[in-house]
């Protein structure tokens, strides 16, 4: 089948569109072709909004529709250190930018930004779409991961928004979404999904046993010991970009999103207080240290805190802790997997854009196992940046097909179990 997949992090710092063919297995996954779509400065701040609403309404998305036009304001007041003229007159440059008019502000409604995330995805579609000179006709299937807001498996909820049936009428092709309600619903974590699709490439371009580690928003592993998928151990192993974009936001009062390139983190210096602090109090979940749970284990942005004691460093003092801690967790996180070490690791993900991380993580991995082969991504003919949106192609024809998209390994699932909600264009419903 030719798949699109979606998928847009937790980062919110824009949407990825990948095509694919394959058949669900390792024995065909053949990459066409990529593209990339930043998010407006705009819809950022809009999204990160949301998510704090969804976030104080632990999902309740009624509930966040109500309160989202004081949480915004909330959000402008607090992050970006605004006064009341300037919220007022962001407020203005947000409606207009949503609303697309310039005569007449409107109050902004959660609802609308949800839509707008929606139409965004569908514009990286036909992007791709035209990229490729593929028409919609020729696609099977598209893959839409949505744009998570709030994951608490506990409860059994997740809200990741998107609006799949849009989608599907807007190309009259099947869309998959929801990837995760059904792993969730039968006890799965929910997450991380990306360890199938790892387990795939990993087979067809012959690298086992290998880790692949992909640094995002959150950081997840995938150890991989031999082709059967029941040797496969999967978990988030604690912040990627999140608490440092996080940090960076803060600091600057939003004229930055990042610690683009390492700037800060390459001049400065690890504060060993610091980190120890980090250790102790950044990473809770369930009213429980993070890093002492044994995997299968998965985390939620917003489990994840930053410390009053960071802002006491000069910026590029904090990136670099920061920075050392995104490294230093993934490694720690080996000292509670009971099996053996892979030797080859494969870094996947926007995070290693960021050399301060990368080389720290090779500091600390030589450290912990001694000789050890890394490799980006892209170095062994993986797209870094195209791989997200590609294993939600992947899942989605697995998906139609019926097979497993999570396994008791990788999510905490009783049993494997399949996933995803599928959407038929209204033109095929009519049909049938």
């Amino acid at each position: 089948m030719l798949s699109i997949g979606l998928m847009s992090g937790t980062s919110m710092d824009g949407i990825d569109a990948a095509l694919i063919e394959t058949d669900g297995t390792p024995n065909l996954i053949k990459e066409i072709h990529h593209v990339a779509m930043a998010y407006e400065a705009e819809f950022k701040v809009l999204l990160k909004a949301a998510e704090l609403a969804v976030r104080q309404c632990q999902g309740d998305l009624n509930k966040a529709e109500r309160i989202y036009p004081e949480t915004l304001q909330f959000f402008l007041q607090t992050h970006y250190d605004l006064n009341m003229t300037s919220v007022k007159n962001h407020l203005q440059a947000l409606s207009a930018y949503l609303y697309q008019s310039s005569t007449m502000e409107k109050q902004i409604c959660l609802s609308d930004v949800f839509f707008h995330s929606t139409y965004l995805h569908s514009i990286a579609v036909k992007k791709l779409l035209e990229s490729t000179h593929c028409t919609s006709e020729q696609i099977d299937v598209i893959g839409y991961h949505g744009q998570t807001f709030y994951h608490y498996p506990e409860k059994k909820v997740s809200v990741v928004i998107g609006d799949g049936q849009y989608l599907a009428d807007s190309f009259n092709v099947k869309v998959v979404n929801d990837f995760r309600r059904q792993d969730m619903l039968a006890g799965g974590q929910g997450a991380p999904f990306a360890p199938l699709y790892h387990h795939a490439l990993a087979i067809r371009d012959k690298i086992i046993p290998a880790a692949i580690i992909n640094c995002g928003g959150i950081a997840n592993i995938t150890l991989i010991h031999s082709i059967h998928e029941t040797d496969l151990l999967a978990y988030d192993t604690g912040p990627g970009n999140g608490l440092i974009d996080a940090y960076i936001r803060q600091k600057t009062n939003g004229k930055e999103f990042m610690d683009r390139n390492g700037r800060y983190g390459s001049k400065g210096k690890v504060h060993e207080d610091i980190l120890c602090l980090l250790y102790e109090k950044s990473v809770w979940k369930n009213n429980q240290n993070y890093f002492s749970k044994s995997p299968p284990k998965s985390l939620d942005i917003n489990d994840m805190y930053l410390i009053p004691e960071i802002f006491s460093l000069a910026i590029e003092d904090a990136c670099a802790t920061l920075e050392a801690f995104t490294a230093m967790t993934m490694v720690d996180s080996l000292d509670l997997v009971n099996m053996p070490i892979p030797k080859t690791w494969v870094l996947a993900g926007g995070g290693w854009k960021n050399p301060v991380i990368k080389n720290a993580l090779k500091e600390y991995l030589m450290k912990k196992i001694g000789h050890a082969e890394i490799y980006l991504a892209d170095e062994i003919g993986w797209n870094s940046q195209a791989l997200e949106a590609q294993i939600f192609a992947y899942l989605a024809v697995r998906s139609l097909q019926h097979m497993p998209l999570s396994l008791p390994t990788t999510t905490n699932v009783p049993q494997a179990i399949t996933g995803g909600k599928l959407h038929v264009p209204v033109t095929a419903q009519a049909q049938d």
